[in-house]
């Protein structure tokens, strides 16, 4: 192709055609030009292509992910509710001279407490394999990318909080390991863990009910575990739904 194209402009310039030469050789300049820009395109809708089959995996591996944590914070919610709801019924059996109780009612309520902390523990693979091998830009939602490199300090902002609440609930766990006795209650509700014999000290493992510290440390452990529910816990599981909507749309 080239040499007929070299055979034509020396033909025009041996029959002294010099203003037919000018234009086949612009010509042939913008045909070359085109061809390039042709070739050019091709290349950037191979690349396009690529792109979007890498999104494509990425959006559906972090589908998976997201949906898994969404499982997750539902659960650690549950069991934060669960606490809070134990608490408020024990703080009904506190003060100075106690209220006739069940032993084992106020056993399940100890237990259910100080038995399990709080802590949203997610899966973070994709996540993390997306922004440290930066292909964070493949994604074409600005607003998914944003809260995909937001999500690392989003995390650590729940865990900050789950931390007091996990402190304030130790706090009280120690009043009630200091006057109580923990090997009797695990035996009065039958607890199958240990699966616990009678213990042989005496019988005073409710009078730190009768302590007015233990009494407010329960309810700073109240409060610590609604705000963790409302302040953190709601606005991500929101949040993670957001992301999940987004992911939804985005796939093929």
């Amino acid at each position: 192709m080239i040499k007929l194209f070299k055979n034509i402009r020396k033909k025009f310039l041996k029959e002294g055609k010099t203003s037919s030469y000018l234009k086949y050789a612009i010509g042939e300049i913008v045909l070359v030009v085109i061809g390039i820009l042709i070739a050019l395109q091709i290349n950037n809708w191979n690349e396009q292509r690529k792109d979007n089959l890498v999104e494509q995996q990425l959006l559906k591996a972090l589908l998976i992910e997201f949906r898994t944590n969404l499982n997750v914070l539902d659960d650690v919610m549950a069991l934060n509710d669960s606490n809070i709801k134990n608490s408020i019924l024990l703080g009904q059996y506190t003060g100075p001279s106690l209220p006739k109780y069940d032993e084992k009612e106020i056993s399940q309520l100890l237990v259910g407490i100080f038995k399990i902390e709080p802590r949203f523990s997610p899966t973070q693979g994709t996540v993390q394999e997306i922004i440290n091998s930066g292909k964070l830009s493949v994604l074409k939602d600005s607003k998914l990318r944003e809260a995909l490199s937001d999500w690392q300090s989003t995390l650590e902002k729940v865990k900050r909080q789950e931390d007091y609440v996990v402190e304030r609930r130790d706090l009280g766990h120690e009043f009630f390991l200091r006057e109580g006795n923990f090997r009797r209650h695990l035996n009065l509700i039958k607890d199958p863990l240990l699966n616990a014999k009678p213990s042989r000290f005496p019988n005073n493992d409710f009078k730190f009910l009768e302590n007015e510290e233990f009494e407010s440390q329960l309810y700073l452990f109240i409060v610590a575990s609604e705000n963790l529910k409302q302040s953190y816990y709601l606005p991500l599981r929101s949040k993670i739904e957001e992301i999940i909507n987004s992911i939804e749309s985005q796939i093929n």
